[in-house]
């Protein structure tokens, strides 16, 4: 609060004196502490009021809810009122039902067990035959449901909010509230009304011309279809016909006019509405796809990129809710490639919010196999998006780039993203590096070039290569026989060109050429001897999950060369009594395999791996997850 010193205003004749002073009184106060001086005051005179509620008529009563509320609101723990709050409810003057609906709106919370105590009392507000504040009362009394209504609210007077929406004499207003309230309770228990018999007669309020009332009805038909659209069969129909009412005949007053857009929220529900149904047969619904194709000509013709930002905003939320229908109602040769064009230009411009948008959109249409080589065309334009500022923006590239990539483009695009991965920030690296992987895998025309790529990819980002990409590199290549070789000099003389090798690249070297050191050995500098001196100089710098991978690659390189067994023994001996569980284990069994007695059961133990079986890749999994 801002301290000031004000002389207490003059107060109309109507005013509540009292509350108006108190009031000023805390706007007066110049410390917190006088202020909490105050406060104390006034509860402990309100408290003393409310001990003799006989002595009290309904202007005070509602006096002094109004300061518990002032106090409520100005952050104060207010733990009484609460039961004349539920006592001006019950009032038949407007002012203090008004009152009392708010003080339990905003006192009470949903649950709270002295909410029991006012649903008779709106109940008969609901049903009220007042003659000056009928419609007063049930707005009242739907606010309040609206606000703290849960599932006992919506088992007792479910079926009064129905009949108020649907009666012949319900005026705009009313009606209104009606529908958001039996919104809000038809969440909170689906069986407070069945859908599908009203469907029709809730239909039939689209015939309405006041856009507010429209605009409620389609949100508590959204409300429905979201659980099921059993009996709401005609709503198409009746969606495209508001539709065209509003967009194309224009039929509609100056008052629902945001921004020169006739009511934007109603034209983004009615879109959505369509999402929820099967697309329109182009056979059958043939007059009908062709009114919505002419609304969705019109969104895409009239929207325009401005100075003005919250027509911005407007403008591009139908046009995006426009282009869900256009991906929704599937292949339309003529919206399609207009909706890829204009999404191009939204892409390059410099408002933040709009690229965002564009780019998650143009994901969307990407799966579109219609839209695939439209969307190719601005491939520099998202790929210069994955050097945005913005790391939000970054994202929704690297995703567009994801599901354009294919086997046309997939060399091109993982170069691409490749270098970018150099660059990249930290937050970005981990999905960049399991998408770059499985693109690899997806679209790889020949083996060799898969290996390429994953160790670029392992040399570039290091450590944040993740276990399972190792491991299905090293499952491709045990199970493609042909591979093999490659693969083991390709590690090779990655761990020759590198000083200090990330350790999932140890790893790989370790277990290709433990595995593969036989098919190389007669190469020109690739001896086993070379092999294990490249190994073992890495060796000690490695994590200890590496080291005992390494330690399994010199034993079998000394069972295929005996020339190297008394130094993989060296080696074995020195770590006999390693900190690390795994690594001393290992150690101490490989030792016990190099005795005489041990030959048989050796050559078992260091037989070549078997081909893994075939599943589904664990990047992929890893990916969907996400």
């Amino acid at each position: 609060l801002l301290a000031r010193s004000a002389p207490r205003p003059r107060l109309p004749a109507m005013a509540m004196r009292g509350l108006t002073i108190f009031i000023s009184d805390i706007r007066n106060c110049q410390t917190k502490e006088a202020e909490q001086k105050r406060i104390d005051k006034e509860m402990a005179n309100i408290r003393q009021k409310f001990s003799k509620p006989q002595d009290l008529n309904g202007y005070q009563r509602k006096k002094y809810v109004w300061k518990i509320l002032y106090m409520f609101m100005l952050g104060y723990d207010v733990d009484f009122g609460h039961m004349e709050s539920v006592g001006l409810i019950s009032s038949d003057k407007y002012s203090e039902k008004m009152v009392g609906y708010m003080a339990c709106s905003l006192l009470l919370r949903e649950g709270d067990e002295l909410l029991r105590l006012i649903i008779n009392s709106i109940k008969n507000d609901l049903n009220s035959q007042h003659k000056e504040h009928k419609d007063n009362f049930m707005c009242l009394a739907m606010g309040s449901i609206c606000t703290v209504g849960g599932r006992e609210f919506a088992e007792t007077l479910g079926g009064d909010v129905q009949r108020i929406l649907l009666h012949s004499m319900t005026k705009v207003l009313v009606r209104k509230k009606a529908a958001l309230t039996l919104l809000r309770l038809y969440r909170k228990n689906q069986e407070c009304c069945n859908p599908a018999e009203i469907a029709d007669r809730v239909l039939a309020l689209l015939d309405e011309t006041n856009l507010g009332l429209l605009t409620s009805v389609v949100s508590l038909i959204l409300g429905f279809l979201a659980y099921d659209t059993e009996g709401w069969e005609l709503t198409p129909q009746r969606a495209v016909a508001l539709l065209t009412r509003v967009i194309i005949n224009k039929e509609y007053s100056n008052d629902y006019l945001y921004y020169g857009i006739p009511s934007p929220w109603l034209q983004i529900r009615l879109l959505r509405l369509l999402t929820f149904f099967p697309p329109l047969d182009p056979s059958r619904d043939r007059v009908l796809r062709d009114r919505l194709t002419t609304v969705l000509q019109r969104v895409i013709a009239t929207t325009e990129v401005t100075k003005n930002v919250n027509k911005n905003n407007a403008t591009h939320a139908v046009l995006f809710e426009a282009i869900h229908v256009i991906i929704h109602q599937g292949r339309s040769t003529e919206l399609l490639p207009q909706a890829v064009a204009l999404l191009g230009r939204f892409i390059s411009i410099r408002e933040s919010n709009i690229r965002y948008l564009g780019l998650e959109t143009m994901a969307r249409l990407s799966q579109h196999p219609d839209c695939a080589e439209d969307i190719k065309r601005h491939q520099p334009t998202i790929l210069f998006s994955l050097k945005d500022p913005d790391v939000s923006i970054r994202r929704r590239a690297l995703d567009l780039v994801y599901t354009m990539c294919d086997r046309r483009n997939c060399e091109a695009t993982i170069d691409e993203l490749l270098k970018y991965l150099a660059a990249a920030d930290r937050s970005l690296r981990e999905e960049l590096v399991l998408k770059i992987a499985i693109l690899a895998e997806r679209f790889a025309a020949d083996y060799k070039w898969y290996v390429h790529v994953v160790l670029q990819l392992i040399k570039v980002a290091g450590d944040q290569v993740g276990e399972e990409i190792w491991y299905r590199v090293v499952q491709i290549i045990t199970n493609e026989e042909s591979l093999q070789q490659y693969a083991a000099q390709t590690v090779f003389q990655a761990l020759l060109e590198d000083a200090r090798p990330p350790d999932n690249l140890l790893r790989i070297c370790a277990y290709l050429l433990g595995e593969f050191s036989h098919l190389v050995v007669d190469v020109r500098g690739m001896s086993s001897q070379a092999q294990f001196d490249q190994l073992y100089r890495h060796f000690k710098g490695a994590e200890p999950t590496t080291r005992a991978l390494i330690l399994s690659a010199f034993v079998k390189l000394a069972h295929i060369d005996e020339a190297l067994e008394e130094q993989v023994r060296r080696v074995l001996r020195a770590n006999l009594r390693h900190m690390d569980q795994e690594v001393q284990q290992r150690a101490v069994e490989y030792l016990a395999l190099s005795g005489a007695s041990m030959e048989e059961l050796k050559a078992a133990v260091l037989e070549m791996m078997p081909a893994f079986p075939e599943r589904e890749s664990a990047v992929l999994k890893r990916i969907k997850a996400r």
